[in-house]
């Protein structure tokens, strides 16, 4: 078993995973998932801290998990990202200059983040391609928190786009053609368009339209409680066949997400003039059935789950989990590195 194992604290649901990376796949020993504590991120206290702890004890508990050191990703709503192209100066240089403009892109007060710059690559331009990420300390703190009252030691903490990008570019480089990568998240949802050979995401965005934006759509129009719209969504999903016309009903918000999708085609085209070939979801689009079908009708391009299952080594685990693997890319993406 490896010595460490890989969390993902999402606002929905926690997920665990403990994997190793072999010839080029990768092998699962455990995987699992429960639900996150309430308002974890919204009520920063020491009880919701120790109501996670709780969860993450069971977890590593029922997943027979005895590593005590964990690399943790957190989802983009909880921390700010930016691609930035800087010259290639000395590493001191470059993050006094980095953190002159780092009031750009965080509208936070300085003191109260904390800064991380990862230089992904240098550019045939002499130019830097830098990863720029900043997350509110009170967050951090709280999750450091949480992983001592657990028993557990923070290898690493990252969000989903630094996780995602380093897998995406290191590990899982089957994307050939440019190609659009959406991050379907709870509070949120990220683009990330990759265009090779450029060596990560070539553009990153931001949506408010996430799955609990759309559930609580459903819940209004539709009339239903919060367990009974989650239920509706799994197993109805976007049918128009269903024995609720959920499409019909969450249609104004999820029509928003699709003007973002097509926002982010033109985006790509106008200031690189590349056409996206493919759309890959992942995240939470499991939890929504028919969710790939119809963004694949309104935009008119190839759209599927990101396809994990092709870098995984089969066993019982992977068959378990099928349904759910992409949900699971955060998790092990953050794991390897």
């Amino acid at each position: 078993m490896a010595s460490s194992f890989s969390i993902d604290i999402s606002d929905q649901f926690t997920r665990v995973a403990d994997l190793g990376l072999r010839k080029g796949k990768v092998e699962l020993y455990s995987l699992g998932y429960d639900n996150t504590a309430l308002n974890f991120y919204t009520n920063l206290t020491d009880q919701s801290a120790k109501a996670q702890a709780l969860i993450l004890s069971k977890l590593r508990k029922e997943l027979n998990i005895g590593a005590t050191d964990a690399h943790v990703v957190i989802p983009d709503s909880m921390a700010y990202s930016q691609l930035l192209l800087m010259p290639n100066l000395p590493e001191g240089e470059l993050v006094k200059s980095i953190r002159l403009q780092a009031d750009e892109f965080v509208p936070l007060p300085i003191d109260d983040v904390y800064i991380d710059l990862e230089v992904i690559s240098k550019l045939k331009n002499d130019k830097l391609l830098i990863v720029f990420i900043a997350a509110q300390k009170k967050i951090v703190d709280h999750i450091n928190t949480t992983l001592s009252l657990s028993g557990i030691e923070p290898a690493t903490l990252e969000n989903e786009l630094s996780a995602v990008g380093r897998f995406m570019s290191e590990v899982y480089t089957f994307i050939k053609t440019p190609s659009l990568i959406i991050n379907f998240g709870f509070g949120t949802s990220s683009f990330y368009v990759m265009n090779p050979p450029f060596p990560y995401f070539q553009i990153t965005r931001t949506s408010r339209i996430g799955f609990d934006i759309i559930l609580r759509d459903l819940m209004a129009n539709a009339n239903l409680t919060s367990d009974k719209a989650f239920q509706a969504l799994g197993s109805i999903g976007l049918n128009p066949k269903g024995s609720i016309n959920i499409y019909a009903s969450i249609y104004p918000v999820l029509n928003e997400f699709f003007s973002e999708i097509e926002k982010t085609i033109l985006m790509t085209k106008e200031k690189y003039h590349v056409q996206i070939k493919n759309i890959y979801l992942f995240n939470y689009e499991s939890y929504i059935p028919l969710l790939n079908e119809t963004i694949q009708s309104k935009v008119s391009l190839p759209t599927q789950p990101l396809p994990l299952s092709s870098i995984l080594v089969p066993n019982p685990i992977t068959q378990t989990f099928s349904r759910l693997l992409s949900t699971f890319i955060p998790v092990i993406a953050t794991h390897l590195r």
